[in-house]
Protein backbone atom coordinates (compact mmCIF):
# COMPACT_ATOMS: atom_id res chain seq x y z
CA UNK A 1 0.00 0.00 0.00
CA UNK A 2 2.81 2.35 1.09
CA UNK A 3 4.74 1.57 -2.71
CA UNK A 4 0.97 2.43 -4.40
CA UNK A 5 0.92 5.75 -2.50
CA UNK A 6 4.26 6.62 -3.23
CA UNK A 7 3.64 6.03 -6.96
CA UNK A 8 0.65 8.01 -7.03
CA UNK A 9 2.52 10.93 -5.34
CA UNK A 10 5.07 10.88 -8.11
CA UNK A 11 2.78 11.01 -10.86
CA UNK A 12 1.22 13.83 -8.89
CA UNK A 13 4.48 15.64 -8.55
CA UNK A 14 5.00 15.40 -12.81
CA UNK A 15 1.38 16.23 -13.64
CA UNK A 16 1.93 19.60 -11.90
CA UNK A 17 5.03 20.14 -13.86
CA UNK A 18 3.08 20.29 -17.24
CA UNK A 19 -0.04 21.69 -18.30
CA UNK A 20 -3.07 18.84 -17.76
CA UNK A 21 -6.53 18.95 -18.03
CA UNK A 22 -8.77 17.19 -15.72
CA UNK A 23 -6.26 16.55 -13.41
CA UNK A 24 -7.45 16.01 -9.72
CA UNK A 25 -6.03 19.18 -8.95
CA UNK A 26 -7.22 21.49 -6.02
CA UNK A 27 -7.47 25.81 -6.73
CA UNK A 28 -6.47 27.66 -3.59
CA UNK A 29 -7.28 31.10 -3.02
CA UNK A 30 -4.07 32.55 -4.68
CA UNK A 31 -4.87 30.04 -7.65
CA UNK A 32 -2.12 27.49 -6.48
CA UNK A 33 -2.41 24.21 -7.77
CA UNK A 34 -1.89 21.03 -5.94
CA UNK A 35 -2.31 17.77 -5.14
CA UNK A 36 -3.50 16.15 -1.53
CA UNK A 37 -3.99 12.40 -0.39
CA UNK A 38 -5.40 11.74 2.74
CA UNK A 39 -2.55 9.95 4.41
CA UNK A 40 -3.43 9.10 7.82
CA UNK A 41 -6.20 9.55 10.67
CA UNK A 42 -4.83 8.96 14.12
CA UNK A 43 -7.76 7.06 16.20
CA UNK A 44 -5.75 8.56 19.80
CA UNK A 45 -6.08 12.24 18.55
CA UNK A 46 -8.93 12.51 15.88
CA UNK A 47 -6.40 14.14 14.00
CA UNK A 48 -5.89 14.08 9.93
CA UNK A 49 -3.32 13.89 7.84
CA UNK A 50 -3.16 14.71 4.28
CA UNK A 51 0.10 13.84 2.11
CA UNK A 52 0.07 17.63 -0.56
CA UNK A 53 2.20 17.94 -3.78
CA UNK A 54 2.58 21.38 -4.82
CA UNK A 55 4.91 23.62 -8.08
CA UNK A 56 6.15 26.29 -4.87
CA UNK A 57 8.53 25.70 -2.30
CA UNK A 58 8.30 23.51 -0.20
CA UNK A 59 7.35 21.15 -2.69
CA UNK A 60 5.96 18.87 -0.63
CA UNK A 61 4.63 19.33 2.92
CA UNK A 62 2.13 17.40 5.47
CA UNK A 63 -1.47 19.08 6.03
CA UNK A 64 -3.44 18.49 9.25
CA UNK A 65 -6.85 19.12 10.32
CA UNK A 66 -7.34 18.65 14.48
CA UNK A 67 -10.14 17.48 16.08
CA UNK A 68 -11.48 20.88 16.43
CA UNK A 69 -11.45 21.68 13.01
CA UNK A 70 -8.14 23.72 12.97
CA UNK A 71 -6.36 23.15 9.31
CA UNK A 72 -2.56 23.42 10.45
CA UNK A 73 1.09 22.19 8.69
CA UNK A 74 3.23 20.26 9.96
CA UNK A 75 7.48 21.69 10.22
CA UNK A 76 8.44 22.11 5.96
CA UNK A 77 10.79 19.47 6.72
CA UNK A 78 8.24 16.81 6.81
CA UNK A 79 7.57 15.11 3.59
CA UNK A 80 4.93 12.54 3.91
CA UNK A 81 3.44 10.23 6.78
CA UNK A 82 1.71 7.38 7.21
CA UNK A 83 1.32 4.10 9.30
CA UNK A 84 3.72 1.68 9.12
CA UNK A 85 1.06 -1.35 9.52
CA UNK A 86 4.03 -4.20 10.46
CA UNK A 87 5.58 -2.19 13.50
CA UNK A 88 2.88 0.62 14.24
CA UNK A 89 5.50 3.03 13.54
CA UNK A 90 3.61 6.46 11.79
CA UNK A 91 6.41 7.05 9.86
CA UNK A 92 7.22 10.12 8.58
CA UNK A 93 9.52 11.51 5.33
CA UNK A 94 11.75 14.42 6.33
CA UNK A 95 14.66 15.70 4.05
CA UNK A 96 16.99 14.84 6.49
CA UNK A 97 15.87 11.62 7.81
CA UNK A 98 18.59 10.03 10.49
CA UNK A 99 19.42 6.19 10.44
CA UNK A 100 16.73 3.90 10.76
CA UNK A 101 13.33 5.48 11.21
CA UNK A 102 11.32 8.66 11.81
CA UNK A 103 7.89 8.45 13.91
CA UNK A 104 5.40 10.92 15.01
CA UNK A 105 3.89 11.04 18.22
CA UNK A 106 0.33 12.77 17.62
CA UNK A 107 -0.63 12.83 20.83
CA UNK A 108 2.81 14.57 21.87
CA UNK A 109 3.17 16.10 18.08
CA UNK A 110 6.69 14.92 18.29
CA UNK A 111 9.09 13.47 15.50
CA UNK A 112 10.76 10.50 17.11
CA UNK A 113 14.29 9.63 15.89
CA UNK A 114 14.30 5.28 16.94
CA UNK A 115 14.87 1.85 15.20
CA UNK A 116 11.20 0.73 14.75
CA UNK A 117 11.07 -2.98 15.35
CA UNK A 118 7.51 -5.52 13.71
CA UNK A 119 6.46 -6.97 17.30
CA UNK A 120 6.58 -10.48 17.31
CA UNK A 121 2.55 -11.98 18.23
CA UNK A 122 3.60 -12.58 21.73
CA UNK A 123 4.92 -8.89 22.06
CA UNK A 124 8.36 -10.46 23.35
CA UNK A 125 10.25 -9.42 20.49
CA UNK A 126 10.81 -7.64 17.62
CA UNK A 127 12.28 -8.01 13.92
CA UNK A 128 13.68 -5.25 11.69
CA UNK A 129 15.37 -5.90 8.43
CA UNK A 130 18.39 -3.52 7.42
CA UNK A 131 19.29 -3.39 3.66
CA UNK A 132 22.65 -1.94 2.80
CA UNK A 133 25.34 -2.13 0.17
CA UNK A 134 28.59 -3.57 0.50
CA UNK A 135 31.65 -4.22 -1.61
CA UNK A 136 31.55 -7.98 -2.51
CA UNK A 137 33.53 -10.35 -5.04
CA UNK A 138 30.95 -11.64 -7.67
CA UNK A 139 31.48 -14.83 -7.83
CA UNK A 140 30.69 -14.74 -3.97
CA UNK A 141 26.88 -14.40 -3.51
CA UNK A 142 24.89 -15.47 -0.68
CA UNK A 143 27.37 -15.87 1.92
CA UNK A 144 27.49 -14.18 5.57
CA UNK A 145 31.45 -14.75 5.95
CA UNK A 146 33.67 -11.81 6.64
CA UNK A 147 35.57 -11.30 3.86
CA UNK A 148 38.88 -9.75 5.06
CA UNK A 149 40.79 -9.60 2.12
CA UNK A 150 37.81 -7.32 0.52
CA UNK A 151 38.07 -3.53 1.50
CA UNK A 152 35.78 -1.24 1.80
CA UNK A 153 35.60 0.97 -1.92
CA UNK A 154 36.63 -2.12 -3.51
CA UNK A 155 35.25 -4.86 -5.89
CA UNK A 156 31.06 -4.53 -7.08
CA UNK A 157 28.88 -3.44 -4.53
CA UNK A 158 26.30 -6.02 -3.83
CA UNK A 159 23.21 -5.16 -1.49
CA UNK A 160 22.70 -7.45 1.47
CA UNK A 161 19.62 -7.57 4.20
CA UNK A 162 20.81 -7.79 7.52
CA UNK A 163 17.50 -9.82 9.65
CA UNK A 164 17.94 -8.05 13.48
CA UNK A 165 16.12 -9.67 16.33
CA UNK A 166 15.17 -7.58 19.63
CA UNK A 167 14.34 -8.99 23.07
CA UNK A 168 11.76 -6.63 24.06
CA UNK A 169 12.55 -7.32 27.81
CA UNK A 170 15.93 -6.22 28.11
CA UNK A 171 16.70 -4.34 25.13
CA UNK A 172 19.10 -6.66 23.22
CA UNK A 173 19.50 -6.38 19.53
CA UNK A 174 21.00 -9.67 18.10
CA UNK A 175 21.55 -10.10 14.12
CA UNK A 176 19.53 -13.46 12.96
CA UNK A 177 20.96 -14.17 9.52
CA UNK A 178 22.80 -11.94 6.68
CA UNK A 179 21.62 -12.30 3.18
CA UNK A 180 21.63 -10.90 -0.29
CA UNK A 181 18.09 -12.50 -0.63
CA UNK A 182 15.07 -10.26 0.95
CA UNK A 183 14.64 -12.61 4.30
CA UNK A 184 11.28 -14.43 4.63
CA UNK A 185 9.77 -15.37 7.71
CA UNK A 186 6.85 -16.34 10.17
CA UNK A 187 6.27 -16.62 13.73
CA UNK A 188 4.92 -20.02 14.85
CA UNK A 189 2.22 -20.86 17.13
CA UNK A 190 4.68 -22.09 19.80
CA UNK A 191 6.80 -19.13 19.70
CA UNK A 192 9.65 -19.96 17.32
CA UNK A 193 10.57 -18.35 14.04
CA UNK A 194 10.54 -20.20 11.21
CA UNK A 195 12.79 -18.36 8.37
CA UNK A 196 13.76 -18.71 4.92
CA UNK A 197 17.53 -18.74 4.03
CA UNK A 198 19.94 -19.85 1.13
CA UNK A 199 21.38 -22.85 2.65
CA UNK A 200 25.43 -22.38 1.38
CA UNK A 201 25.98 -25.90 1.80
CA UNK A 202 23.48 -27.26 -0.38
CA UNK A 203 22.93 -24.34 -2.84
CA UNK A 204 19.08 -23.49 -2.34
CA UNK A 205 16.49 -22.30 0.07
CA UNK A 206 16.16 -23.99 3.59
CA UNK A 207 13.49 -23.37 6.25
CA UNK A 208 15.10 -22.55 9.43
CA UNK A 209 13.47 -22.74 12.95
CA UNK A 210 14.96 -20.60 15.87
CA UNK A 211 14.17 -20.38 19.48
CA UNK A 212 14.48 -16.69 19.76
CA UNK A 213 15.47 -16.92 23.54
CA UNK A 214 18.43 -18.64 22.64
CA UNK A 215 19.57 -17.90 19.35
CA UNK A 216 19.87 -21.63 18.50
CA UNK A 217 18.82 -22.49 14.84
CA UNK A 218 18.05 -25.79 13.48
CA UNK A 219 17.13 -26.74 9.33
CA UNK A 220 13.33 -27.60 9.36
CA UNK A 221 13.61 -28.84 6.14
CA UNK A 222 15.16 -27.98 2.25
CA UNK A 223 12.32 -25.83 0.84
CA UNK A 224 10.69 -22.66 -0.26
CA UNK A 225 8.11 -20.79 1.95
CA UNK A 226 4.62 -19.56 0.38
CA UNK A 227 2.55 -19.35 3.62
CA UNK A 228 1.27 -19.60 7.37
CA UNK A 229 -1.62 -20.06 8.60
CA UNK A 230 -1.01 -19.15 12.90
CA UNK A 231 -4.85 -20.62 13.46
CA UNK A 232 -4.29 -24.23 12.34
CA UNK A 233 -0.71 -24.34 12.68
CA UNK A 234 -0.30 -25.22 8.99
CA UNK A 235 2.81 -24.58 6.75
CA UNK A 236 2.70 -23.39 2.92
CA UNK A 237 5.59 -24.91 1.02
CA UNK A 238 7.30 -25.74 -2.30
CA UNK A 239 9.92 -28.49 -2.34
CA UNK A 240 13.25 -26.96 -4.65
CA UNK A 241 12.46 -28.86 -7.43
CA UNK A 242 11.04 -28.26 -10.94
CA UNK A 243 7.43 -28.38 -10.45
CA UNK A 244 7.08 -26.77 -7.41
CA UNK A 245 3.70 -28.35 -6.18
CA UNK A 246 2.67 -26.41 -3.41
CA UNK A 247 2.45 -28.52 0.00
CA UNK A 248 1.05 -28.27 3.36
CA UNK A 249 2.82 -29.11 6.65
CA UNK A 250 1.02 -30.06 9.91
CA UNK A 251 2.56 -28.65 12.78
CA UNK A 252 -0.15 -30.50 15.34
CA UNK A 253 0.65 -34.17 13.41
CA UNK A 254 3.92 -33.54 12.07
CA UNK A 255 2.98 -34.44 8.79
CA UNK A 256 2.89 -32.91 5.01
CA UNK A 257 0.26 -33.53 2.31
CA UNK A 258 -0.07 -31.88 -1.16
CA UNK A 259 -2.33 -28.45 -0.86
CA UNK A 260 -6.01 -29.49 -2.19
CA UNK A 261 -7.64 -27.07 -4.78
CA UNK A 262 -9.07 -23.79 -2.71
CA UNK A 263 -6.83 -24.87 0.49
CA UNK A 264 -4.26 -21.72 -0.50
CA UNK A 265 -7.32 -19.50 0.61
CA UNK A 266 -6.44 -20.43 4.11
CA UNK A 267 -2.51 -18.78 3.59
CA UNK A 268 -3.89 -15.56 1.45
CA UNK A 269 -7.25 -14.21 3.60
CA UNK A 270 -8.66 -11.49 1.59
CA UNK A 271 -7.28 -8.02 2.89
CA UNK A 272 -9.00 -5.38 -0.35
CA UNK A 273 -11.84 -3.93 0.56
CA UNK A 274 -14.29 -3.91 -2.66
CA UNK A 275 -14.56 0.10 -3.74
CA UNK A 276 -17.98 -0.19 -3.26
CA UNK A 277 -17.44 -0.96 0.45
CA UNK A 278 -15.02 1.66 1.25
CA UNK A 279 -15.80 4.93 2.51
CA UNK A 280 -15.03 7.94 1.28
CA UNK A 281 -11.75 9.37 2.23
CA UNK A 282 -11.64 13.09 4.22
CA UNK A 283 -10.41 15.61 1.94
CA UNK A 284 -8.89 19.44 1.84
CA UNK A 285 -11.00 22.46 1.63
CA UNK A 286 -11.42 23.71 -2.26
CA UNK A 287 -10.34 27.08 -1.05
CA UNK A 288 -7.25 26.13 1.72
CA UNK A 289 -4.49 28.64 1.44
CA UNK A 290 -1.54 26.60 2.56
CA UNK A 291 0.87 29.66 2.67
CA UNK A 292 -1.49 30.60 5.10
CA UNK A 293 -2.12 27.70 7.55
CA UNK A 294 0.12 28.15 10.92
CA UNK A 295 3.09 25.45 11.27
CA UNK A 296 2.68 23.28 14.44
CA UNK A 297 5.71 23.85 17.01
CA UNK A 298 6.58 19.95 16.35
CA UNK A 299 9.09 18.85 18.62
CA UNK A 300 11.78 16.28 18.29
CA UNK A 301 12.47 13.42 20.81
CA UNK A 302 15.35 10.58 20.26
CA UNK A 303 15.02 7.25 21.37
CA UNK A 304 18.15 5.23 21.87
CA UNK A 305 18.63 1.39 21.88
CA UNK A 306 22.03 1.75 24.45
CA UNK A 307 24.70 3.61 26.43
CA UNK A 308 28.18 2.67 26.28
CA UNK A 309 30.03 3.97 29.57
CA UNK A 310 33.21 5.15 27.68
CA UNK A 311 35.95 5.81 30.63
CA UNK A 312 33.52 6.82 32.98
CA UNK A 313 31.37 8.86 30.60
CA UNK A 314 27.65 7.88 29.08
CA UNK A 315 27.72 7.60 25.74
CA UNK A 316 23.92 7.49 23.92
CA UNK A 317 24.00 5.27 20.99
CA UNK A 318 20.53 5.82 18.55
CA UNK A 319 21.61 1.73 17.60
CA UNK A 320 24.24 -1.31 18.35
CA UNK A 321 23.62 -5.29 18.12
CA UNK A 322 25.12 -8.66 18.53
CA UNK A 323 26.88 -10.04 15.32
CA UNK A 324 26.76 -13.62 14.29
CA UNK A 325 30.13 -13.57 15.47
CA UNK A 326 28.85 -13.04 19.04
CA UNK A 327 30.60 -9.73 19.10
CA UNK A 328 28.76 -6.25 19.86
CA UNK A 329 28.98 -3.43 17.24
CA UNK A 330 28.71 0.13 18.21
CA UNK A 331 28.48 2.90 15.97
CA UNK A 332 31.37 5.44 15.46
CA UNK A 333 29.82 8.43 14.97
CA UNK A 334 28.84 9.20 18.38
CA UNK A 335 32.63 8.71 19.55
CA UNK A 336 33.82 11.09 16.50
CA UNK A 337 31.60 13.75 17.68
CA UNK A 338 33.35 13.37 21.41
CA UNK A 339 36.88 14.02 19.85
CA UNK A 340 38.09 11.04 18.02
CA UNK A 341 39.48 10.83 14.57
CA UNK A 342 39.29 9.03 11.48
CA UNK A 343 40.89 8.98 8.18
CA UNK A 344 40.82 7.02 5.07
CA UNK A 345 44.12 5.05 3.83
CA UNK A 346 44.25 3.21 0.64
CA UNK A 347 44.58 -0.87 0.38
CA UNK A 348 44.14 -3.33 -2.35
CA UNK A 349 42.12 -1.46 -4.44
CA UNK A 350 40.04 0.24 -1.71
CA UNK A 351 40.61 1.73 1.74
CA UNK A 352 40.68 1.00 5.10
CA UNK A 353 39.27 3.24 8.23
CA UNK A 354 42.35 4.57 10.50
CA UNK A 355 40.32 5.80 13.88
CA UNK A 356 42.11 7.89 16.81
CA UNK A 357 40.80 7.63 20.01
CA UNK A 358 43.35 9.50 21.81
CA UNK A 359 45.04 6.15 23.30
CA UNK A 360 45.60 4.61 20.20
CA UNK A 361 45.02 3.77 17.05
CA UNK A 362 42.41 0.91 15.33
CA UNK A 363 42.29 -0.10 11.82
CA UNK A 364 38.98 -0.61 11.00
CA UNK A 365 38.38 -3.09 7.63
CA UNK A 366 35.47 -5.86 6.72
CA UNK A 367 37.04 -8.46 8.97
CA UNK A 368 36.26 -5.78 12.27
CA UNK A 369 33.57 -3.38 11.16
CA UNK A 370 30.70 -2.86 8.72
CA UNK A 371 28.72 -0.16 7.06
CA UNK A 372 25.47 -0.05 7.38
CA UNK A 373 23.85 2.89 4.94
CA UNK A 374 27.37 5.43 5.34
CA UNK A 375 27.45 4.34 9.29
CA UNK A 376 30.42 2.45 10.50
CA UNK A 377 29.90 0.08 13.26
CA UNK A 378 32.99 -1.69 14.76
CA UNK A 379 33.37 -4.32 17.32
CA UNK A 380 33.00 -3.20 20.79
CA UNK A 381 36.72 -5.10 21.55
CA UNK A 382 38.52 -3.20 19.55
CA UNK A 383 38.17 -0.33 22.04
CA UNK A 384 38.71 -2.18 24.85
CA UNK A 385 42.24 -3.08 23.52
CA UNK A 386 43.59 0.09 23.90
CA UNK A 387 42.92 0.27 27.15
CA UNK A 388 39.45 2.02 27.37
CA UNK A 389 36.86 0.86 29.89
CA UNK A 390 33.74 0.33 27.93
CA UNK A 391 30.67 -1.48 29.40
CA UNK A 392 27.43 -1.80 26.81
CA UNK A 393 24.05 -1.67 28.39
CA UNK A 394 20.89 -2.13 26.67
CA UNK A 395 17.72 0.16 26.93
CA UNK A 396 14.32 -1.03 26.44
Amino acid sequence: MRSKSFVRLLSALLALSVATAGYPLRDAAAAEKFFARHAYTDPSTGEVFFDVIRNSEPYQLVVFRTADGEWMRLPDGVRGIGLDDRTGCVRVSTYSAPFHDVCYDAAADALVYTTAFEPSPSGKWGLKIVSFYESCVPTNVHTSTPQSSIHYGSHTSQKQHLLLLKNNATGEIRQLAISDRYPDYRWLADGTLLLQKFSETDRQNELVRINPATGEAKRFMLASLRGYNAENNLLLYVMNEPSRKLRIYDFRTGKSRLAKEGETELFYPETEVSREERPEPPSLPEDLDLDALPVADTGIRHDYAAVLTLDGADVQLPFAYVGLDGEAYVPLKPFVARGWTTRQESSDGGHEYVVDTGRGELRLNRANSISLNDRLYLQLRLIRSLGHEAELRWLR
